[in-house]
């Protein structure tokens, strides 16, 4: 049986970011998970994939300040935008490899609270005592599927954040639904591997971000300042106050978390997506029926029937949704002990939910603290809040 301060699942930008600064400050702790494990699947499905956020918003704190954007320029990459997948992938793993060597890949499969900690037990059937668990799973178990869309066979459809290989969808017809960037990317991908891809999107059109020139005027700098979560003045103030979001009350915090950052298309994948890929606007799918090896989409464009489309597979490119009962390797007890915003575990200025010693980092955390924990900008502020908090003093990261 094996005795830690801190079990941290989950082995992404959050998990390595807190196990490294707990290890450097002192503190006992493990982490259960695949190194960038979600990062990794998303970079090598198909070539040509790259990070909606600037090089700098992305680093991964670590005790001696080792930014992606230095990582990149020693190695001769990308140091603003756009930034490979791949690299940052690999810029992860790098990071673990040097600075948390004790990653444990064997998967959770039951965590539980006894009456003073917590009792861990992976697949294998080793099972880990820890006084404080932190989940920081990222947007793993979190995929949002249409309910149009359940009743079809896997074999025919899948999430965006599913797809292990988009050559499988060469010389198919392939619907994919959404508008945002996931959309956006997975059409043009299908395109490219050689598939006939149609764009269904909701929306009356599509958003595009424009592209930020490296060298800019005083002025427009002062209109415009550029931060890890994007530019404009709201994404600035958002990344330099991190604990200013969770001030607010519990429904205008998760209103303005609804409408921040609506669904849009990077710049530099506009040319691969616009006249490129067949694309339906302002399109709602009403049915979606299996019939033999296809799919059978009944359409609406502008509120009017647009008739039954036939496909070989379809792709959900439709967000993600945070949700503590779908982490099913939290105990049904320890799960029903959890309070919730919008099923998102409701925490406190330390991360804490509802259950003494229970953390939750990232995606699952947005809910109580605001967009900008969606993404891995937001790991310093994270980093710094837990590791002061349970090393029992006050720390400041890079």
């Amino acid at each position: 049986m094996n005795r830690t301060d801190v079990a941290i699942v989950g082995a992404g930008p959050y998990g390595l970011s807190l196990a490294a600064n707990l290890a450097h400050s002192g503190v006992e702790c493990c982490v259960f998970g695949e190194p960038m494990a979600f990062w990794k699947m998303i970079a090598y499905a198909a070539p040509e994939r790259y990070l909606k956020s600037y090089c700098f918003g992305t680093d991964i704190p670590v005790p001696q300040s080792v930014g992606f954007s230095d990582w990149s320029q020693a190695r001769g990459l990308e140091t603003f935008e756009p930034c490979a997948m791949s690299d940052f992938a690999e810029y992860g793993l790098d990071l673990q490899r040097r600075f948390v060597p004790f990653v444990t890949e064997a998967m959770l499969v039951n965590v539980k609270k006894t009456a003073r900690n917590f009792l861990l037990r992976t697949e294998e059937g080793e099972e880990t005592i820890a006084k404080n668990v932190i989940v920081a799973t990222g947007l793993s178990h979190f995929e949002q599927f249409p309910e149009v869309l359940s009743a079809l066979p896997a074999e025919l459809t899948r999430h965006s954040n599913a797809i292990e290989d988009y050559s499988s969808y060469r010389g198919k017809r392939v619907a994919i639904v959404g508008g945002g960037q996931s959309a956006l990317e997975a059409a043009a991908l299908v395109h490219e591997a050689g598939g006939e891809a149609e764009l269904i999107v909701r929306e009356p059109s599509i958003r595009w971000m424009s592209r930020m020139p490296r060298k800019r005027s005083p002025l427009q700098r002062l209109r415009s300042p550029i931060s890890g979560l994007g530019s404009g003045p709201k994404a600035w103030i958002l990344t330099n106050f991190p604990g200013a979001c969770r001030l607010l009350p519990d429904g205008p915090r998760t209103d303005f978390l609804r409408r921040h950052l609506p669904p849009e298309g990077a710049w530099w994948l506009k040319p691969r997506v616009e006249g490129v890929v067949s694309t339906r606007l302002a399109t709602v799918v009403h049915a979606a029926t299996a019939s033999g090896e296809q799919v059978m989409l009944t359409l609406s464009t502008n509120g009017e029937s647009a008739g039954t489309s036939r496909y070989d597979s379809v792709i959900a490119a439709t967000g993600f949704r945070p949700d503590v009962d779908r982490l099913q390797f939290l105990a049904r007890d320890l799960r029903d002990q959890v309070h919730r915003i919008n099923q998102a575990p409701k925490l406190d200025r330390y991360f804490q939910s509802t259950v003494q010693g229970l953390y939750f980092v990232g995606a699952s955390s947005a809910m109580s603290f605001g967009p900008l924990f969606r993404f891995v900008v937001g790991t310093c502020h994270t980093t710094a809040t837990l590791v002061g908090r349970l090393a029992g003093k006050k720390r400041k990261f890079a």
